[in-house]
């Protein structure tokens, strides 16, 4: 459906809101088209020992035809709906329907008023959102993602899971994952928002598996972008790479509290999971948040600075409009360690009497956007980078812990306290300013807000996750045991 079809859908809803008895109405209407390609490699049987004898032999010799084959899972389809709001006496009710269809759509519309009548009045109710013109050009609409076929997605897993084969014998399994999506929505209510964008992103997991006698060790790779990628295998050589220099794993001498470095993709983890929760309005306000009352406080190292951008230029998370048609914009969060603002939607703007930083957000959980309210999101919260490479934040430690890749049990942090508890796979031993080797699985552990008071050295290899972007940071008082 093109941007008038959308626009229309979205306006039958509202009138017919409104025709029921509700004082304010909004539309959200969603569609997505998405594919989704997995391939998990030839099990190199022949190399983990698997299969011996005449059918080992068979199996070595077949070697690169099995690795090209491997066991694919494909998916693809469509998603539409769309979500209603009706306000009626200060309350709020809501309804969605995985349909675009007029009449599913005008009985949701009904149904959001009939449930706003019934529910309680919210005290810090005002209104729905004001129609403003969007100043940004909004985020990459890539239409060869939007025309892709599954024959060459599935042709670009298999050629990663040979390239991550190729580079090592003891790489026992290799698994590529493609996710390509193309999206539009349009927002409007009875206050005059009547907005449109649309967007594409792809999305790539590259995962190694690697033996070496008793030895077992994985690692992988992520690709995160609005647009088709010229060349997918350097993330897979990359997955390879990071898998096979775990081998050689040892313990940690001793429990260990001090500089750790943590590479752009583990810190990411942690700070994605407890720093929005942090700085959402809606905590603030309701008292569960440590940055209560502390706007215009240090609360960071001078070296810090952090800022929520939805109008960054080829930014993951950039549109136009939030989810509740509100215009992106670039709100300072901690300026040279001192929080400057927080991010908010409409509601808890209005609670306060400013404006919406355009951070709402329906982009969450594992329901569709259509059927969830909106909530405070980033959009595009980038940590400014620092004048040093990788190299040069490793060179600067004399001894200490790099944690690197994914960390296990980052969701499970307690994101009003910020303290942490996890488990990195993929942590090495250093010693003079260099790696000197691969450690057992390591439990590490701080505290997210007061790390912020603790950031030794920020690097310049800043890299998009999502709704972050953020380059590797060394952190002092971070507590490593194995």
């Amino acid at each position: 459906m093109d941007e008038q079809e959308l626009l229309y859908v979205g306006n039958k809803a509202v009138k017919h809101a409104q025709a029921s008895g509700a004082d304010e109405a909004e539309a959200f209407v969603y569609m997505e088209n998405q594919a989704v390609v997995q391939l998990v490699g030839g099990i190199f049987a022949s190399r983990s020992g698997a299969v011996k004898g005449l059918k080992g032999t068979f199996a070595r010799i077949a070697e690169p035809w099995l690795k090209k084959k491997g066991l694919s899972m494909i998916s693809s389809g469509q998603k539409a709906g769309v979500g209603i709001r009706s306000v009626v006496n200060k309350a709020v009710g809501f309804s969605s329907v995985s349909s675009i269809e007029e009449k599913k759509t005008l009985e949701a519309a009904e149904e959001a008023t009939k449930i706003a009548k019934i529910r309680p009045p919210d005290p810090n109710w005002s209104s729905l959102p004001d129609a403003k013109t969007p100043t940004g050009e909004g985020g990459i609409y890539d239409k060869r993602i939007l025309e892709l076929e599954i024959e060459p997605l599935l042709e670009s897993c298999s050629g990663c899971c040979v390239v991550m084969g190729d580079f090592d014998k003891r790489i026992v399994q290799a698994m590529t994952m493609i996710t390509a999506t193309s999206a539009s929505f349009a927002t409007l209510n009875t206050n005059g928002v009547e907005a449109f964008d649309r967007g594409t992103d792809l999305t790539g997991f590259f995962m190694v598996k690697a033996k070496s006698g008793s030895e077992e060790v994985s690692s992988g790779e992520e690709l995160i972008s609005r647009e088709y990628p010229e060349n997918f295998y350097s993330l897979a050589t990359n997955a390879s790479k990071r898998t096979i220099e775990c081998f050689g794993k040892k313990p940690l001498p001793r429990k260990y509290a001090g500089e750790v470095l943590f590479e752009n993709v583990s810190w990411n983890e942690l700070f994605s999971v407890i720093f929005p929760s942090g700085v959402s309005a809606l905590n603030v306000q309701e008292n569960r948040s440590v940055y209560k009352g502390r706007i215009e406080s240090q609360i960071a190292k001078e070296i810090l600075s952090i800022a929520d951008d939805g109008t960054l230029p080829r930014g993951f998370g950039t549109t136009k409009i939030d989810d509740e048609g509100v215009p992106r914009q670039k709100t300072p969060v901690i300026e040279k360690g001192v929080l400057s603002g927080i991010l908010y939607d409409n509601y808890t703007a209005k609670r306060e009497s400013r404006e919406s930083t355009g951070n709402a957000s329906r982009q969450w959980g594992s329901g569709a956007a259509y059927a969830n309210q909106p909530m405070i999101r980033p959009s595009n919260l980038v940590l400014s980078p620092g004048a040093g490479s990788f190299d040069d934040l490793l060179r600067q430690i004399r001894n200490g812990v790099l944690v690197k890749g994914s960390l296990t049990g980052a969701l499970h942090s307690n994101v009003i306290t910020g303290d942490f508890s996890v488990n990195a796979s993929n942590a090495f031993k250093i010693e003079n300013g260099q790696v000197a080797y691969p450690l057992k699985p390591c439990t590490v552990a701080g505290n997210l807000y007061e790390a912020l008071n603790s950031v030794v050295a920020i690097g310049n290899d800043t890299r998009s996750f999502r709704t972050v972007l953020c380059p590797s940071l060394v952190i002092d008082k971070i507590v490593v045991s194995t």
